[in-house]
């Protein structure tokens, strides 16, 4: 894999773009712009407008790669607006498996095993999927195929052998059980947090929203399940921004 005596990168730190589609959730992109410029100033986000959902947020990506949005950087990395950076030793270590490998990234923290697996590979999830530009050109597409979600071709065209996957850790007792935590080493913390859904369950307006709660009120357990989301959002914007204002 390597390039030179240096291998990927020649041993310097690599230019790196994040590229992060938005949809509806401002709150959530700006703490997630937040912990970037506080962990990883060196990372230059490239927001995106998107739609809502798996296929339309794959739109957004590969309408990126298609109309050259990324300049010169030589690593890109897919972040949903629902991650926070936790770590300043998050980017060095991204650029350090990158010198080796072709993607590196998260486990998917929610759903069943079918959606985690395919064709024998641990898939690398797409809420924060670092890889080399050219494994991000070379992918055939970037569209989710159920079960598997979006950017799960990454890995099948990086193989196994060249991926880098973290497992979740189970949620410390100040983050919702919800939120997925990613510990490389575990005597240097977390390098970052995912909530998940945080597009699904924004709040939809004040009207809305008291329907929502009298719905809950009288029994509604799909309204009861939704304002659990919601609180378990709200907290994980106080936790993250409590920690990116250290």
């Amino acid at each position: 894999m390597g390039e030179g005596d240096g291998g990927f990168g020649g041993g310097v730190p690599m230019k790196t773009v994040a590229l992060i589609v938005e949809h509806d959730t401002p709150d959530l992109l700006a703490l997630c712009l937040a912990s970037l410029k506080r962990f990883a100033p060196e990372v230059r986000p490239l927001v995106v407008r998107g739609y809502e959902g798996a296929e339309a947020h794959a739109v957004e990506i590969e309408a990126a790669r298609r109309h050259q949005k990324l300049g010169d950087a030589e690593i890109v990395i897919l972040l949903d607006t629902d991650v926070v950076i936790l770590s300043e030793r998050w980017l060095p270590w991204v650029q350090r498996e990158l010198a080796v490998e072709l993607a590196v990234g998260g486990l998917r923290h929610r759903g069943d095993v079918t959606q985690v697996y395919c064709q024998g590979h641990m898939l690398v999830h797409a809420h924060c999927l670092a890889m080399r530009r050219a494994l991000f050109e070379d992918t055939n597409s970037f569209h989710a195929t159920p079960p598997w979600d979006t950017a799960w071709q990454v890995t099948l065209y990086a193989g196994s052998a060249s991926t880098v996957v973290v497992p979740m850790m189970p949620s410390p007792s100040d983050w919702p059980d919800r939120v997925g935590v990613y510990v490389v080493d575990p005597g240097q913390g977390p390098y970052w947090a995912h909530l998940g859904r945080g597009t699904s369950f924004r709040p939809r307006g004040s009207w809305r929203e008291r329907a929502r709660r009298l719905a809950a009120r009288l029994g509604s357990h799909r309204a009861q399940k939704i304002l659990s989301y919601q609180q378990d959002r709200a907290e994980f914007l106080r936790k993250g921004w409590e920690i990116v204002r250290e």
